[in-house]
């Protein structure tokens, strides 16, 4: 009988390991994402608006292009179930098309490190939502780590100085805001997944983005001008950052639930720093270390007090 349970076991245990590569993998793309959207922002005064919705114009159609090879048969599956669509079309506004405009704005009124720090608030709040789900209080890790979360964050966000606020506030706001978009990102995501695939929910849903975003960005009639090295960061961004880390992360996600995945997600803070700080050559402050030590922190307390 032990032998038994011990084989049953492998399969699931295999399964949780390779979700929680893959959302390691899709984490750290998302990081190197950041450095580069901070790179096209700060040395090309590339226009927000233009850059979330061409980068999801081109990244949904090669999702829908990918799809309809491999998944052709789960776009009935979508269109035929009124839940899932209205998931995809939550999915599409919080974290899609909020997502990216909260994401870059923050990065472009601070930097891509602390935006990413912030960002990771989304574990708390994924956190806060199974306890509502589960009509119960959070238990005392769980209480602890979101302090863990809060004093992360007032760190960062005062740099010592409680009675003043010690970053741009435009970019503290638009990096909580990208908090609660990533965390309806994670939430969002399973039930359509499940049944319909990553790609097909991420070709939907990031072409949809686009139509959304096009009045506002007017993408056909931008000013904007890249040369060589602006535009193959521009294309790493949409390839790397948005199709490789969108597919590879929900699929992570799917194989080994949302909280492991959003711990998965320190790859994400971690590699946007390393990378921006030797990249771009940006300055942190010994404040933001601590706050970026304290929601690190956090989010393996989590993920302990899960396993």
């Amino acid at each position: 009988m032990e032998t038994n349970k011990t084989t049953l076991s492998k399969p699931n245990r295999s399964r949780e390991l390779r979700g929680v590569l893959y959302a390691l993998i899709g984490a750290s793309c998302w990081g190197f994402s950041g450095t580069c959207v901070s790179y096209l922002v700060d040395k090309n005064q590339v226009d927000i608006p233009w850059l979330a919705c061409t980068r999801l114009i081109v990244a949904g159609l090669l999702f829908l292009a990918v799809a309809f090879v491999r998944d052709r048969d789960k776009f009935a599956v979508l269109f035929s179930d009124r839940g899932l669509i209205a998931r995809t079309i939550l999915y599409t506004l919080l974290a899609v098309v909020l997502m990216q405009i909260s994401y870059m704005s923050g990065i472009k009124y601070t930097n891509a490190g602390t935006t990413l720090l912030l960002l990771e608030v989304s574990v708390p709040i994924v956190l806060v939502v199974e306890c509502i789900r589960g009509r119960r209080l959070p238990k005392p890790v769980e209480a602890f780590a979101l302090a863990l979360a809060v004093g992360g964050v007032l760190c960062i966000a005062t740099q010592g100085n409680l009675g003043s606020i010690g970053i741009n506030p435009l970019g503290l706001m638009w990096g909580l805001l990208s908090a609660v978009a990533n965390a309806s990102y994670i939430l969002l995501s399973v039930k359509v997944v499940e049944k319909c695939g990553s790609l097909v929910l991420n070709g939907v849903a990031m072409t949809l983005g686009a139509i959304i975003l096009a009045p506002f960005a007017h993408p056909w009639d931008s000013t904007v001008t890249l040369d060589a090295s602006g535009w193959l960061v521009f294309f790493a961004i949409v390839l790397v950052g948005t199709m490789l880390a969108y597919a590879i992360y929900l699929r992570g996600v799917a194989l080994c639930g949302t909280v492991k995945a959003s711990l998965m997600g320190v790859a994400e803070p971690i590699s946007g720093t390393v990378i921006s700080a030797l990249w771009l050559g940006t300055v942190f402050s010994g404040w933001d270390f601590l706050g970026g030590a304290l929601i690190i922190a956090m989010m393996i307390i989590v993920a302990l007090s899960k396993s």
